[in-house]
């Protein structure tokens, strides 16, 4: 069996963060992938842009919302890009990136004595106390069980439940309300597309799910262009599995009708991301100012909450620049299990603001705090 001081699960940019900040803090650090190469839902959807990472405030533009390893990741592309990387879409600003570049900063790094990956592992047993996590049971690609155990352990997958036991305890395909954020899924084209585009397809869009009568909620197709990737990104909106039959449908559609489109060169496209239902902790408002002190504040979110609204799609509700949203310390710990910590989509905060505490500049400090958080428990125990 080996032993860790701490184990990370899920190899997404939260988890990435994780354990760049645990190895740099002199634990032992294990992260475990279910894949054959990091990057979570942002590899798996072609992100185009870090969204969260600054403040979104005319006075002050492009400032860091969260410093440390946000900090650290701007510099990074803005050492390698320059002002390109610095893109206003709207009222947001977000910074452009290219995949590869993002995994080199964090794989250049992870090349420590203390720090060890499990990549293309299938989860078997998780090893549970009254109140902690003990170890897990994971089987390699080598079709090999091994045993790790830790004094701490990080859940940064996005979608699964660890303090059940099972790891499967994933976001059911239908929404639990009417405006409940859908599940999305890209279809990825190389070619620069215009800008007139964003409004182009949308419009299509809705003529092909009238015209062919298919589910109202498909209509809500977004474009996006990253010039540094020359990469252009079609994503719609989605509920059951069955749906990504048809957004091919609709984008073969698209292209018979949209030239500016068919000019593009279909590349790949995405897993389904579903948004998960995590066991939200209550707290009030976005302001958490006059109630948390800044210890206990340990990451803000300026990105705008979002509404699904099935009429008009995603709705979006901006955050004031001095009232961001403030995650507390509280967020990052499961209820049950002691040494379970919480990194990016698997945060326990009020549904109103998951969206906004789930893009992957704040996903990127909470996976930092995380291992802080971890770091400090173990410090006091």
């Amino acid at each position: 069996m080996e032993k860790f001081d701490n184990i990370i699960i899920g190899a997404g940019i939260a988890g990435l963060s994780a354990s760049l900040t645990s190895m740099k803090l002199g634990m032992k650090t294990a992260l475990i992938e279910k894949n054959s190469a990091p990057g979570g839902t942002a590899r798996d959807c072609s992100h185009n842009y870090i969204c969260g990472l600054f403040k979104n405030d005319d006075t002050m533009p492009f400032e860091i919302a969260n410093k440390g390893l946000c900090k650290d990741i701007y510099k990074y592309f803005f050492d390698l890009y320059g002002d390109k990387a610095l893109v206003k879409i709207g009222k947001v600003e977000v910074l452009a990136f290219i995949q590869e570049d993002l995994w080199a900063f964090f794989l250049n790094q992870l090349k420590e004595d203390n720090f060890s990956f499990y990549k293309n592992i299938k989860h078997k047993k998780t090893i549970f106390t009254d109140t902690c996590v003990e170890k897990i049971l994971i089987t390699t690609q080598h079709n090999k069980t091994v045993t790790l155990s830790a004094d701490v352990f990080i859940n940064a997958t996005g979608s699964a439940d660890l303090s059940k036991k099972s790891h499967d305890t994933y976001l059911p395909d239908a929404p639990q309300s009417d405006n409940d954020q859908l599940g999305g899924y890209s279809i990825i084209l190389k070619g620069k597309s215009k800008k007139e585009l964003s409004l182009i397809i949308p419009y299509t869009a809705r003529k092909i799910i009238e015209k062919y009568n298919l589910e109202n909620y498909l209509k809500f197709v977004t474009i996006s262009y990253n010039f540094l990737s020359d990469m252009t990104v079609l994503k719609f909106s989605v509920q059951e599995g069955q749906d990504i039959e048809k957004c091919h449908f609709i984008y073969e559609k698209l292209v018979g009708d949209v030239k500016e489109l068919a000019n593009l060169k279909y590349l790949t496209s995405s897993k389904r991301i579903h948004l998960r239902s995590c066991d939200n902790l209550n707290f009030n408002g976005p302001n958490q100012k006059e109630e948390k002190t800044d210890e206990e504040c340990i990451a803000k979110s300026y990105w705008p909450a979002e509404i699904w609204d099935k009429n008009r799609g995603t709705q979006y509700k901006y955050i004031k620049k001095d009232n961001p949203f403030c995650i507390p310390v509280a967020a990052l710990k499961d209820k049950k299990y002691n040494n379970l910590f919480l990194a990016g989509k698997n945060i326990r905060v009020p549904k109103l603001i998951q969206a906004s505490a789930r893009v992957m500049g704040v996903c990127i400090a909470t996976g930092e705090q995380a291992s802080i958080s971890a770091f400090k428990s173990l410090k006091e125990n």
